[in-house]
């Protein structure tokens, strides 16, 4: 069954309101994949959240994580399944996570670090890497890369985050979501629970795709939509997302409208070119201030980034190649 190709279009959809305000209020900004399924992208109109609606149910994507994603995603990049080669994957993770180290150390507290969605355990290795006295703890479905991880000398629970047992860790100190978020059908429901698993002064540590990054790279939506990704996220949404928990934001780090030399030095170090870098803190005491979700204020920003001929013209002036000696000009 693995080998087949993914019939998305025999899969039962479902209907759902905004996960990040509860409202049942959008608008369509788009109606097909980067490879040309009939998918909507939603915006709402109230908060400015966007995601995929309707979609495929939980058993949907437990069918297509369970037997297809990997071959899936290769068909759609052009490319060979290499999602086997876990030696290749954790060598990539642990360049990756010593940068993000690098970058995030003060944030990095003593005690349990948690990784939700660990895969073969490289991340924590490369934070290990830098911060050594780290106790590192992975999360991973896989049996395969949990497996992997736990012969590496990562600690790796085999489980979904949300069906770990409450006593199998008590509290965490540091928890890392790395290119994971967009993967969730319940982002609500994994906010909240990395804020109960936390101690007070710990620290929710996130590297998020930026949806808008994406669309304007390509001009074009479709360019950045994709059946295992329900939910895009910009910095504005996610930023509010984690401060409507009660989380307080202190790291925020935007690869969209960076120089290039800055861009192509991050991805020597090892860290992507279009990713969002936040990390949000559990504030010490009871009082905890929650952000107000209704914000059409973003809605009608992002409304009016995401227009077609505002994409288009975005594009044509920071990444088109067919004007970069204009560019170079104005630089």
């Amino acid at each position: 069954m693995n080998n087949q190709e993914f019939n998305y279009n025999g899969q039962k959809l479902e209907n759902i309101p905004c996960n990040l305000c509860g409202e049942d209020n959008f608008a369509i900004i788009a109606r097909r994949s980067a490879n040309g399924l009939p998918v909507n992208t939603c915006l709402c109109r109230n908060c400015g959240l966007i995601y995929i609606n309707p979609r495929m149910t939980k058993e949907g994507y437990d069918e297509y994580y369970k037997y297809h994603y990997r071959h899936d995603r290769a068909l759609a990049k052009g490319k060979e399944d290499a999602g086997g080669d876990l030696e290749k994957n954790f060598s990539a993770a642990r360049k990756f996570g010593s940068a993000l180290a690098g970058r995030l150390r003060e944030y990095l507290g003593s005690g349990i670090t948690l990784d939700i969605g660990s895969s073969t355990g490289g991340v924590l290795q490369g934070l290990k890497d830098v911060v050594p006295d780290l106790e590192v703890v992975g999360v991973e479905p896989s049996v395969a890369e949990s497996g992997f991880a736990n012969q590496k000398g990562i600690k790796t629970h085999v489980s979904l985050f949300e069906n770990l047992p409450r006593e199998t860790i008590a509290s965490a100190q540091n928890i890392l979501c790395v290119q994971s978020l967009n993967h969730l059908l319940d982002p609500r429901s994994f906010f909240q629970r990395c804020f109960d698993y936390l101690e007070e002064g710990g620290h929710l540590i996130l590297s998020v795709k930026n949806f808008r990054h994406q669309a304007r790279r390509a001009g074009s939506i479709e360019a950045g939509v994709q059946i295992d990704h329900p939910y895009m996220f910009t910095p504005e949404t996610l930023k509010l997302f984690v401060e409507s928990i009660g989380f307080r934001v202190v790291y925020l780090d935007v690869d969209e409208g960076k120089p290039q030399r800055d861009l192509i030095q991050q991805r020597k170090e090892g860290l992507s070119r279009h990713h969002i870098r936040l990390v949000a803190e559990k504030p010490k005491g009871k009082k905890i201030a929650v952000a107000e979700v209704s914000r059409p204020d973003i809605y009608r920003q992002m409304r009016r980034q995401f227009s077609r001929p505002y994409l288009k013209l975005y594009y044509l002036l920071f990444y088109s190649h067919r004007l970069g000696f204009l560019r170079k000009i104005f630089q």
